[in-house]
C-alpha cells in the first residue's frame, strides 16, 4: 500500500496539531485558504485554521472549496491518504 515518508508523517501531525501560523496563512500560489495539503492519489486539499482550532478535520478541494472528507481525528486524515504539502 502506498504511503507518505514518516518524515512527512510526522510534519504533518506537527503543523495541524500546533496550528502553525505559517503553514496556515502564508500561500505562494494564490489565494490563502488554509493549510494545504497533498493526497496520495493526486488530489490537492486544505483545511481551515477554524476547524484546526476546533479539532475539526475537514479537507476541501483546492480548486472547488468543496468537502472532500471529514475525519474524526488527525490519524484518520492522514490514514485517508492526507499530508500537509511542502
Amino acid at each position: 500500500m502506498k504511503t507518505w515518508r514518516d518524515d512527512q508523517i510526522e510534519l504533518t501531525r506537527e503543523i495541524i496539531e500546533n496550528v502553525d501560523i505559517v503553514a496556515f496563512t502564508f500561500s505562494l500560489i494564490g489565494k490563502n485558504k488554509g493549510c494545504y495539503l497533498d493526497h496520495l492519489d493526486g488530489r490537492f486539499g486544505y483545511i481551515t485554521m477554524e476547524d484546526a482550532l476546533a479539532y475539526r478535520y475537514r479537507v476541501f478541494n483546492y480548486e472547488s472549496d468543496v468537502l472532500e472528507g471529514e475525519y474524526d481525528t488527525l490519524d484518520a486524515l492522514i490514514d485517508n491518504g492526507w499530508k500537509v504539502s511542502t
